[in-house]
C-alpha cells in the first residue's frame, strides 16, 4: 500500500508540474501576447526540422542510446548541425527548395522507422511513471525562471503603447534577420567586415524566418524560452543519467542544482548562471547544452574504442557536436578541446591511454578549427588578450570585492594572500552548495588517479580538464564585451557533475572514515542548498514583481529602454511595403541616453534597434560589437557619418546616401527634432506621431 501511495503522490506531482507549465504558456499568450500560431509554427519547425532528423541521422549511423532523455538530446544537437549544414548548402545553390523539404523527408522515413520497430517489439517501452517526478519539478521551475526573464518581460509591441526592448535580443534578431536574407553576414558600413557573432544559433532560427514568415522578435523572446528549456532540461539530465551509477536519481540532482542558484554575482540573490543560460543570454544556454551532448556521446565512443569495436559513428557526432558548439559560442569549443587534449597528454604521461587515440582528436580538433578560423576568424571579430590583470576584471562581477579587499587591507594581509582569499571567495559563490563537495571530489580524484589507485577513464577526466581550463580561461582571458565570461559556464555545471561523483563515490566507501566524511559534507551541503533555496526564491519573488509591471498598462517605460506602439507600426508599415534586400538607416541608436553619451564616447552604439523590428536585411552599425578594441573609433565615424544623412543643410545627403546604398531613412520624433527632410531625393513615405520613413531616390 506505501508503495501504490508513492506512485500516487508522484503521479500528482507530475501531473501539476505539467498544469503549472500548460499555465505559464497561456499566460505567455493570453497576457504577454504570445501569438499561439507563432508557437505552433515553431514547434513544428524544431520537431520536424532539427528534433526527428537528428534522430534519423542517429539511426542512420547506428547510434541508439538506451535512455529516451540521451535520444533526445543527441538527436536535437544532431539535427541542429544537420540543418546548419543545409543552411550553406542552400545559400551554394541558392534555392530554399532543400531547407524546405528534407526535413520533413527525414521526419517521415524516421517515423516510419519507429512505427515499424513499435510493431515488431509488441508496443512502446516508455513509461510516465518510470519519470523521475523531481525532473517534472526542474523542469517546471526552469521555465518560470526562464520566461519571467524573457517573454513575461516582452509584451507584443501592438498591445501597449510602449514595450520593452532588450538590446542583447534585438542585437540577434539583426543576426537573425540578415541571415534569412542569406549568407555571409557583410557589413553594408565597412566593407570586408563580417558578422559571425553566435552564428550557429541565429543561422538555425533564421531558417522558420526564412521558410514560414516567423518575425525576428517572435523566434527569440517569445519561442526561444521554451527551446532553452528544454534543450539544458534534456541535456543535463542526460549527461547525469549517463555519467552516474545512480541513474535514478539524475532527477533529483537537476532539482538540486536548480535550488542551488549557483554561480551569484554582484546580488546575493542572483544567479549570473541562471541568467545566461536560462534566459539564454547571448546563446550561452544552448552552447552549454551542446557541450554536455558532446560529452554523452564521448562516453559511448570511448568505450567502444577501448572495447576494439566500430566507434567512427560516434566520432562523427562528436566532430559535429564541437563543431557546432563553437559556431554557437566559441569559448565553450575552446574548453572542450582544450580538455580532449589535457586529458590526452596526462593519459600519455601516465601510461594510461593508448596514443593511437591520438587520430580521433585530432579529427575533433580540425573540425573545431574549421569554424574557430575560417568562420568565428572572419574579419571584424575581436580577438583575446592573456593577462593575469584578467582576473581582477572577472572578480569584480562579484558583489563581496571590494569591501572584502578593504577589510583585508585594513588587517594587513599581502597582496597575494588577498588575491587567494578572493579566488576563494569567488568559487565558493561560483559553485554555492556545491564548493565543498566539488573541492573535495577534485583533490581526491587527482591524488587517487595520479597514485594509480583509481581507474583512467577517459571522459570522466575529460569533465575535470575542462573544469581546469576553462575556469583558468575565465580568470586570465580578457575578450571583449562579456565574452570572458563564458569560458566558466560549462565549469560551472561539470562541478556540479564532480561534486556529485564525490558523494556517490564515498557511498560506495563502507569504513567509517569514509562514511564520517561523506555525511560531515553532505550535512554541509544540505545547509548551504536550504540559503541558496531561499535566496532563488527571493530572486523569483523580484523578478514576479518586475514581470507585473511589464504587464500593466500603466507602468511608465524607460523611453531608452522601451519601443512604442507607433514605432512599431512603422517597421511593420516597412516590413510589408519595402523589399526584402532594401538597407534602412536610423537615427535611433542603442538605447542610449545623450546626456550620459556625448557624440565622440557613443562607440557603444552597436546596432540601430529599429532595422530588426522591420525584418530587413539591414544590419547597418559596421559590425561594431565585434570590432576589435583598435578599431572602435570606426564605430563613432559611422555615427557621425549617418548623422549626415540627417543634416537638412547638407548638400551632398543624397550622394552620401547612394554612395552607402540606404533605400530608405527612418527618423525618431520620440528622440530628434530633424524637421521636414522632403526634397528631390527624400520622399516621405509614410508618417505617423513617434516615426517617419523617408524613401531615397538615387
Amino acid at each position: 500500500m506505501e508503495t501504490l501511495n508513492n506512485i500516487h503522490l508522484n503521479t500528482t506531482i507530475k501531473i501539476l508540474s505539467i498544469c503549472a507549465m500548460i499555465a505559464m504558456v497561456l499566460l505567455a499568450i493570453l497576457v504577454y501576447g504570445a501569438h499561439p500560431t507563432d508557437l505552433l509554427t515553431f514547434a513544428f519547425f524544431i520537431i520536424f526540422y532539427i528534433q526527428l532528423p537528428g534522430q534519423f541521422m542517429m539511426r542512420v549511423l547506428g547510434f541508439r542510446p538506451a535512455h529516451i532523455s540521451t535520444l533526445l538530446c543527441v538527436g536535437l544537437f544532431t539535427g541542429w548541425a544537420f540543418i546548419i549544414v543545409q543552411y550553406f548548402i542552400t545559400d551554394l545553390i541558392q534555392t530554399d527548395a532543400l531547407l524546405y523539404g528534407i526535413g520533413p523527408i527525414c521526419s517521415i522515413a524516421y517515423i516510419v522507422l519507429l512505427m515499424k520497430n513499435y510493431l515488431d517489439v509488441g508496443g512502446s517501452s516508455f513509461r510516465f511513471t518510470r519519470m523521475s517526478t523531481a525532473l517534472f519539478i526542474f523542469l517546471a521551475l526552469a521555465l518560470l525562471f526562464t520566461l519571467l526573464e524573457t517573454q513575461y518581460q516582452y509584451l507584443d509591441p501592438l498591445m501597449d503603447e510602449e514595450t520593452f526592448m532588450t538590446a542583447d535580443k534585438a542585437f540577434h534578431m539583426g543576426l537573425i534577420n540578415t541571415l534569412a536574407h542569406g549568407y555571409p553576414m557583410e557589413s553594408p558600413w565597412l566593407s570586408g567586415y563580417y558578422i559571425t557573432y553566435h552564428i550557429f544559433t541565429e543561422m538555425m532560427l533564421s531558417v522558420p524566418v526564412r521558410l514560414f514568415g516567423l518575425t525576428s522578435d517572435a523566434a527569440i523572446m517569445c519561442c526561444g524560452p521554451y527551446l532553452t528549456v528544454y534543450a539544458f532540461g534534456t541535456s543535463f539530465y542526460a549527461l547525469l543519467r549517463e555519467m552516474l551509477v545512480s541513474k535514478q536519481r539524475a532527477g533529483l540532482w537537476c532539482l538540486a542544482l536548480m535550488l542551488s542558484n549557483i554561480f551569484i554575482a554582484r546580488e546575493p540573490i542572483r544567479s549570473i548562471a541562471f541568467k545566461f543560460v536560462f534566459e539564454n543570454d547571448n546563446v550561452a544556454g544552448y552552447a552549454v547544452s551542446c557541450g554536455f551532448a558532446f560529452v554523452i556521446v564521448m562516453k559511448y565512443w570511448y568505450d567502444a574504442f577501448t572495447e576494439g569495436r566500430s566507434s567512427w559513428r560516434y566520432l562523427v557526432i562528436m566532430t559535429a557536436l564541437i563543431m557546432l558548439a563553437t559556431g554557437i559560442k566559441g569559448p565553450v569549443g575552446v574548453v572542450l578541446v582544450m580538455g580532449l587534449w589535457g586529458t590526452f597528454v596526462l593519459g600519455l604521461i601516465l601510461r594510461r591511454i593508448s596514443s593511437r587515440s591520438i587520430i580521433p582528436i585530432m579529427i575533433m580538433t580540425a573540425g573545431f578549427l574549421l569554424i574557430y578560423v575560417f568562420v568565428l576568424g572572419s574579419k571584424g571579430q575581436s580577438g583575446v588578450e592573456g593577462s593575469p590583470f584578467g582576473m581582477a576584471k572577472i572578480l569584480n562581477i562579484t558583489f563581496y570585492k571590494e569591501p572584502l579587499i578593504a577589510w583585508m587591507t585594513a588587517h594587513g594581509i599581502p597582496l597575494m594572500g588577498r588575491y587567494l582569499v578572493l579566488i576563494v571567495v569567488f568559487v565558493i559563490f561560483m559553485l554555492t552548495a556545491f564548493f565543498l563537495p566539488f573541492v573535495i571530489g577534485y583533490i581526491r580524484e587527482l591524488i587517487l588517479v595520479l597514485a594509480g589507485k583509481k581507474d583512467y577513464y577517459f571522459p570522466r577526466i575529460v569533465v575535470y580538464a575542462c573544469f581546469l581550463v576553462g575556469f583558468i580561461g575565465m580568470m586570465v582571458l580578457r575578450f571583449h564585451g562579456r565574452s570572458q565570461i563564458y569560458f566558466g559556464f560549462l565549469p560551472v555545471f561539470f562541478a556540479v557533475l564532480i561534486a556529485i561523483w564525490f558523494f556517490e563515490d564515498m557511498e560506495n566507501k563502507y569504513d567509517r572514515s569514509g562514511r564520517i566524511i561523506s555525511r560531515t559534507v553532505g550535512a554541509l551541503f544540505i545547509a548551504a542548498l536550504i540559503l541558496c533555496t531561499a535566496g532563488l526564491g527571493l530572486q523569483y519573488k523580484s523578478q514576479i514583481h518586475s514581470a507585473r509591471l511589464y504587464a500593466d498598462p500603466t507602468h511608465e517605460q524607460d523611453k531608452y529602454l522601451s519601443m512604442s506602439r507607433d514605432e512599431y507600426k512603422a517597421m511593420e508599415w516597412i516590413r510589408e511595403n519595402t523589399p526584402d534586400d532594401c538597407i534602412i538607416t536610423t537615427d535611433r541608436y542603442f538605447s542610449t541616453d545623450p546626456k550620459k553619451y556625448d557624440m565622440e564616447n557613443r562607440w557603444d552604439n552597436r546596432f540601430y534597434l529599429y532595422t530588426v523590428y522591420a525584418d530587413r536585411n539591414c544590419y547597418v552599425s559596421g559590425s561594431g560589437y565585434t570590432l576589435p578594441v583598435a578599431e572602435w573609433p570606426l564605430r563613432a565615424e559611422r555615427i557621425r557619418e549617418n548623422d549626415k544623412l540627417y543634416d537638412k543643410d547638407n548638400p551632398k545627403r543624397d550622394e552620401l546616401a547612394k554612395e552607402l546604398g540606404i533605400n530608405y531613412l527612418v527618423v525618431s520624433k520620440r528622440f530628434t527634432d530633424a524637421g521636414d527632410l522632403s526634397d528631390k531625393a527624400y520622399k516621405l513615405c509614410y508618417s505617423n506621431d513617434d516615426v517617419d520613413v523617408y524613401e531615397i531616390k538615387w
